[in-house]
């Protein structure tokens, strides 16, 4: 008689293999690609609570900073269409957090098609994304994966928009870290001058968020999917993984610095609620993007 893994192994083993099965495509093609033109982006971001913490006492302030490269080559077959493939590559430090420490590696493989060749057709999407991710702290170690789909449009020469909704999961060492989310997202641009933009995003997500709290409320409790105590926060406290809806507002300024470099400052929003409780997010960002 053979044994079988529980569900929980056996979704984070069908997660690593498709992570390894779009890392290595990537790898494989983009390394063959004379253009595949690697990009870098350096952000500094201050969260106001970084624990999605739901009173004043649990919520803890904190700086993240974060790489991110992307090496990407877009492959052009029949009238208007491309397949892109990207490798990726990313790691995070929180200084005053030293558990969040980790980094994550993967690809992704995306289709495009333009609707007519005029500088104005819009551009349909569908990406599908995979990591395998790394953190200090050994619970939060897995796999993610994503689905995206998107429409693109520029308006005219100074106004561009987009459209996209995005399916996730991340499989985690712990379960209180797995999540699922259902995000969709609308962006307006505004190019200012040849080198600056102004862009405004708005998002909704459905899907897990992870809370902590040294003694968490009966609301809280009454919601809670599963929980784990932890020392992420270098003390005791409790995580709290349950369903909630956030909506986000965040507004950027692009500056480009020169042909091969930009400079990104922004400000977003979020409000998460899941009856009865909810929390409020704020995070300044500034970032530095760097074209190879």
């Amino acid at each position: 008689m053979s044994a079988s893994l529980p569900s929980g192994p056996r979704r984070l083993l069908r997660g690593k293999r498709l992570v390894l099965i779009l890392a290595s495509l990537a790898a494989a093609l983009t390394a063959r690609a004379e253009d595949w033109a690697p990009n870098l982006t350096l952000a500094g971001i201050w969260h106001d609570n970084a624990t999605n913490a739901i009173t004043s006492a649990d919520q803890l302030d904190s700086l993240q900073l974060n790489a991110d490269a992307l090496a990407s080559n877009a492959y052009q077959f029949g009238l208007g269409d491309t397949i892109q493939l990207t490798g990726h590559a990313a790691g995070d430090w929180w200084p005053r957090y030293q558990e969040l420490l980790g980094g994550a590696l993967g690809g992704r493989i995306e289709w495009r098609h333009t609707f007519g060749t005029d500088k104005l057709a819009p551009v349909f999407s569908v990406e599908g994304a995979g990591d395998g991710v790394i953190v200090r702290e050994y619970g939060r170690t897995g796999t993610s994966s994503a689905a995206t789909i998107a429409l693109r449009k520029r308006l005219n020469d100074h106004w561009r928009a987009s459209i996209a909704h995005e399916v996730g999961r991340f499989d985690a060492r712990h379960a209180v870290y797995d999540r699922t989310s259902s995000e969709t997202s609308v962006e307006l641009g505004f190019d200012a001058t040849d080198v600056s933009r102004l862009t405004l995003t708005a998002r909704y997500r459905d899907g897990d968020v992870v809370s902590y709290a040294e003694t968490p409320s009966a609301e809280l409790a009454s919601i809670t999917r599963i929980a784990q105590t932890v020392d992420t926060f270098d003390r005791p406290m409790v995580a709290s993984s349950f369903d909630a809806r956030t909506w986000a507002a965040r507004a950027a300024f692009v500056r480009a610095v020169d042909q091969s470099s930009a400079i990104v400052i922004a400000y977003e929003l979020r409000k998460t609620r899941a009856q009865p409780v909810r929390f409020t997010n704020q995070l300044m960002s500034v970032s530095i993007v760097h074209q190879f």
